[in-house]
C-alpha cells in the first residue's frame, strides 16, 4: 500500500533539548504521548510502552532529546541520544545509541547533526580517556546513509570486511542489548522492532539508488521493510568529531555560495555569463543528455536554468499549467497523486532522473504534484528547447520511453488492474513494448498486444460495437475485437500480453 503523506503545515520553527529525568512525571507522560503520535506516523506497530521505556526513560546513564516544533507548537520530530556505560574486555566503555524521527512534511529542515555534535563533544571532554562508540540497529537505508555521509570510519561498510576483533565486539554489544539474532550466518542482521512506513515507490527508490552506501545496506539487509536492522558501529573520537564539524562547515559554505549565485544570476549580464555554464556543468553528470552537442545543446544551454530548492518545497501541483521538463542534478523529489485516501507517493526520483515530460510532450496540465524530499538541485528545460533536442536519438527515444512507462504505470495504478505486480514489474512490462508510428487513416494491428499506449496523435477506437475518439496520452486495453485507427499522425507502443514477460521482467 502507498504510505500516507502529511500535508505540509509549515516549517520547523523551534527546536529545544530536554532531559526527561529532570522533568516532572506529568511532563514526561505528556512527552510520551506527543512522541508516540510522531513515531506512529513513521513506524508501523508503535506502542506507548516502547516510547516510554525505549525512548523517554530507557535504562541509560543519560538521555537527552531534541524536540522539533512547528508554528502551532506541536512536536513534529525528535532526535534522542542515550549514553550507556558498559565494560567490554575489562575496559569501561561508553556506548551511544540514538533514535530519530521526523514527520515527512518537515524532513530536511532541522539541525540534528549540529546539536548531536555538541552533545557528543561535551561527553567526550567529560571522559577524555574512555573509549566511546556509537551504535545503532538501522532499519532503513536513510539512517545508514547519514552515517556514511558524516563518519569516515564505521562498520560494516561497502568494499571493506569488518575486522574480526571489531566484528566480535559489535556482536557482543548487540547481544548485550538483547537484539535478537535472525540468522547465525548474518550476526549483524537483527530482528527489528518496528518497520518504517514507506510506499512501494520509496522502496523502489532505495533499491535503485546510485549511492554505494544505500545499495550496500539493501544488499546486506534486504528485509529491512519488515523491521530488520543492520547493526552498525563507529568510534567517537576527536578525529570523528572534527571530521563531522568540517563537513558541516563545508555544507553551509556550499549553500551560501549557491545562494549568492542565485541572487547574482538575477542580474541580466551575470545571468547570460553564468547560467549556460551552470546548466552545462549539471547536465554533464546526467548520461541521458551526454549525447547532446552542437545546436541542440546550445539551445538547451540558452534556455535552461539551474534551480536550487530546499527540502519540502512544492515545485508544482496536479492541475497546474506547465511546459517545462526537470532533470534532478542532485537530491531527490517525491511525485504525489491525490486519491480518496489523501495524497500518496507514487514515485521518488533521485539524481539523473527526469520528470514533467507528460505535460511537455502531451500538453495540458500537470498530472501529479512534485515536492523535494531533501535539498535538491534541478535543471529546468523549457518545452520548446526539449522538443527541438528530442529529434536527435538517443535522447528522444529515452524520454519517450520514460513517457510511455509513466502513462502505463499510472493507468494500471488508477484502474486497479494487476494489483499483484510490483512497480518494478509494471515498468519492466511496458519496456518490452514495441514502438509503432502511424500515418493518418492507418489501422493498427493489435493481435500481439495486451495494451496500446498512445503517446502522440489522435486515434479512433472501435470496441464492443462502439466507437470512441481519443487523444494522446491514453492507454487502451486490447481485446480480440478491438480496432484502432489513426486520425492524425500517431505514435504508439504495443505492450505484449503479461504471459510473454521474459526473464528480465521477472527479475525486476
Amino acid at each position: 500500500m502507498n504510505a500516507r503523506i502529511e500535508v505540509p503545515r509549515g516549517r520547523v520553527v523551534r527546536s529545544e533539548a530536554v532531559v526527561p529525568r529532570t522533568m516532572a512525571e506529568a511532563e514526561r507522560e505528556a512527552l510520551v504521548d506527543a512522541l508516540l503520535a510522531v513515531y506512529a506516523d513513521i513506524f508501523a506497530g508503535a506502542t506507548r510502552e516502547y516510547i516510554a521505556d525505549g525512548l523517554v526513560s530507557p535504562k541509560s546513564e543519560f538521555t537527552t532529546i531534541l524536540l522539533h516544533r512547528n508554528a502551532d507548537d506541536q512536536i513534529v520530530g525528535y532526535f534522542a541520544i542515550h549514553f550507556f556505560e558498559r565494560r567490554f574486555r575489562g575496559v569501561a566503555t561508553t556506548v551511544v545509541r540514538s533514535s530519530v524521527g521526523m514527520l515527512r512534511a518537515y524532513r530536511g529542515r532541522n539541525a540534528n547533526i549540529g546539536w548531536a555534535l555538541g552533545v557528543l563533544l561535551k561527553q567526550r571532554l567529560a571522559h577524555p580517556g574512555r573509549p566511546m562508540f556509537g551504535m545503532g540497529s538501522f532499519v532503513h537505508p536513510s539512517s545508514y546513509l547519514q552515517v556514511a555521509r558524516y563518519v569516515d570510519t564505521f562498520w560494516p561498510r561497502p568494499d571493506e570486511p569488518v575486522p574480526p576483533d571489531m566484528l566480535e565486539f559489535i556482536v557482543e554489544l548487540a547481544d548485550e542489548f538483547q537484539m535478537r539474532r535472525i540468522d547465525p550466518a548474518q550476526p549483524l542482521i537483527r530482528a527489528g522492532s518496528m518497520p518504517t512506513r514507506e510506499s512501494e515507490a520509496e522502496r523502489d527508490y532505495w533499491r535503485r539508488s546510485d549511492k554505494p552506501a544505500a545499495r550496500f545496506f539493501v544488499a546486506m539487509n534486504p528485509a529491512y521493510s519488515q523491521g530488520n536492522g543492520l547493526v552498525t558501529m563507529f568510534p567517537i573520537d576527536a578525529s570523528m568529531l572534527t571530521g563531522i564539524a568540517s563537513r558541516i562547515v563545508r555544507e553551509r559554505a556550499r549553500l551560501l555560495v549557491e545562494g549568492t549565485l542565485a541572487v547574482a544570476q538575477r542580474l541580466p549580464l551575470v545571468d547570460r555569463l553564468l547560467r549556460p555554464r551552470a546548466v552545462r556543468r549539471q547536465l554533464q553528470a546526467v548520461p541521458l543528455f551526454a549525447a547532446l552537442d552542437g545546436s541542440d545543446l546550445q539551445r538547451v544551454l540558452e534556455l535552461a536554468a539551474v534551480v536550487a530548492l530546499p527540502a519540502g518545497h512544492t515545485l508544482f501541483r496536479a492541475g497546474d499549467a506547465g511546459d517545462d521538463l526537470y532533470v534532478v542534478a542532485c537530491g531527490a523529489v517525491a511525485v504525489q497523486a491525490s486519491t480518496i485516501e489523501g495524497e500518496v507517493m507514487i514515485d521518488q526520483l533521485g539524481a539523473g532522473s527526469l520528470f514533467g515530460e507528460i505535460a511537455v510532450l502531451a500538453g495540458g496540465r500537470r498530472k501529479a504534484s512534485v515536492r523535494t524530499v531533501i535539498p535538491t538541485t534541478l535543471v529546468r528545460i523549457p518545452g520548446p528547447a526539449l522538443r527541438a533536442a528530442m529529434h536527435r536519438a538517443p535522447l528522444g527515444d529515452a524520454i519517450r520511453e520514460v513517457f510511455a512507462a509513466r502513462i502505463f504505470d499510472d493507468h494500471l495504478r488508477a484502474s486497479g488492474r494487476h494489483r499483484d505486480l510490483g512497480r518494478a514489474e509494471r515498468l519492466a512490462w511496458v519496456r518490452r513494448g514495441r514502438l509503432v508510428e502511424l500515418e493518418p487513416g492507418a489501422r493498427l494491428p493489435v493481435s500481439d498486444a495486451a495494451f496500446v499506449v498512445v503517446l502522440h496523435g489522435d486515434v479512433l477506437i472501435e470496441q464492443g460495437g462502439s466507437q470512441l475518439s481519443a487523444q494522446a496520452p491514453v492507454v487502451v486495453e486490447v481485446t480480440p475485437s478491438t480496432v484502432i485507427r489513426a486520425t492524425t499522425r500517431a505514435r504508439t507502443v504495443h505492450v505484449p500480453p503479461l504471459a510473454e514477460r521474459g526473464p528480465a521482467a521477472e527479475a525486476s
